[in-house]
């Protein structure tokens, strides 16, 4: 049976979106069956980081009642790692229900070791049926205060809300800045770091150019930060 994690933040331009197309494929990388899912219905854009063209068949349609789950999922250039994708035009946007999230989802629990669900910031309706749909949470924020804590009230919500939350990336990190450290950031989370990723030029040159930085640089510094942070996703299942 494989594991169904929400990613959520508090705040947008935490840079999720980009982890997640990474981290699907880190966990690729390391032997695992990986499924992105945009669901972030209104800005929906989780294709463009690999760069995927056919969209015909998407999480809208699916809410919509016009497909099932499983027929919109996508290949991607990377045998391990599938892609579920959002629509971009408003039509399928206004139609879609994202408070039927929770039930479509699960179906994709038999099919892949992970299923990392890319959802909406914040708190609002949209994001909490995304979120809701996953029977575990991690977190995305930066090192300014306001992500952080921000991120971590969507971490509280969720855990009174029953979900596991396996702790945090601490994203897009330059030690020379006067940002919060790691140290202090886990301190006020309350919940545990799972990887530091820092700011690598590399990630944007590689989303510019519809891949993930894994694929365009593999020994660039993130690169090597996000393979050890999905090592550390993985240990967690020992935790189950």
């Amino acid at each position: 049976m494989g594991r169904i994690i929400a990613v959520a933040s508090g705040k947008g331009g935490t840079g999720k979106t980009t982890m997640i197309a990474n981290l699907s494929m880190a966990l690729g990388l390391l032997g695992k069956k990986v499924c992105a899912v945009d669901a972030d219905l209104t800005m929906a854009n989780l294709t463009l980081h690999f760069g995927l063209e056919d969209t015909t068949k998407t999480i809208h349609d699916v809410l919509m009642g016009e497909i099932d789950i499983k027929q919109a999922i996508h290949t991607t250039r990377y045998e391990f790692v599938y892609l579920i994708p959002g629509a971009f035009d408003w039509e399928h946007v206004a139609k879609a229900d994202p408070r039927d999230l929770p039930e479509v989802i699960p179906q994709l629990k038999d099919e892949f070791d992970y299923v990392l669900l890319d959802c909406p910031a914040g708190l609002q309706m949209d994001a909490m049926s995304a979120m809701l749909s996953g029977e575990e949470v991690l977190l995305i924020t930066n090192p300014e205060i306001a992500s952080i804590s921000d991120t971590m009230k969507v971490g509280i919500i969720l855990k009174k809300a029953g979900k596991k939350v396996l702790g945090f990336i601490f994203n897009r990190y330059e030690p020379h800045k006067n940002g919060i450290s790691p140290e202090i950031a886990e301190e006020i989370m309350e919940f545990p770091l799972l990887g530091i990723i820092p700011e690598d030029p590399k990630v944007r040159e590689a989303t510019l150019s519809g891949m993930p930085v894994l694929v365009y640089d593999p020994d660039t510094k993130a690169s090597r930060a996000i393979i050890e942070t999905a090592r550390n996703l993985i240990k967690t299942e020992e935790e189950l």
